[in-house]
């Protein structure tokens, strides 16, 4: 499944609770979170902490993937990697860049 929102990350977290058999209120204790925060997250809640979603995700037993979306033409997708590296090129220049600024210190 794809996701390209809250909303849909939400729906997906829904989901996964429900086959589980879990309420709201089971999985936000389980968690340390509040039931309001889970029906926020699930009603697509723009502003989560990614950490916490990413909690709730492994917490179901959902995997997370990263990459190209199959509806991007071919000719968006030539543009996009000519322009912006592969998505490893950027977490590599990412930490490098990160143990840099930590070394100058």
């Amino acid at each position: 499944m794809w996701a390209q929102s809250a909303a849909e990350i939400g729906a997906i977290i829904a989901t996964a609770r429900k086959r589980r058999g879990l309420t709201q209120t089971s999985l936000a204790q389980a968690l340390g979170v509040t039931q309001n925060w889970i029906s926020e997250i699930e009603r697509g809640k723009d502003t989560a902490h990614i950490g916490k979603v990413l909690r709730v995700l492994s917490y179901l037993g959902v995997r997370l993937e990263v990459g190209e979306a199959p509806w991007i033409g071919s000719t968006k997708r030539q543009q996009a990697k000519s322009s912006a590296g592969s998505l490893g090129d950027i977490v590599r220049a990412h930490s490098v860049a990160g143990r840099s600024k930590k070394g100058s210190r």
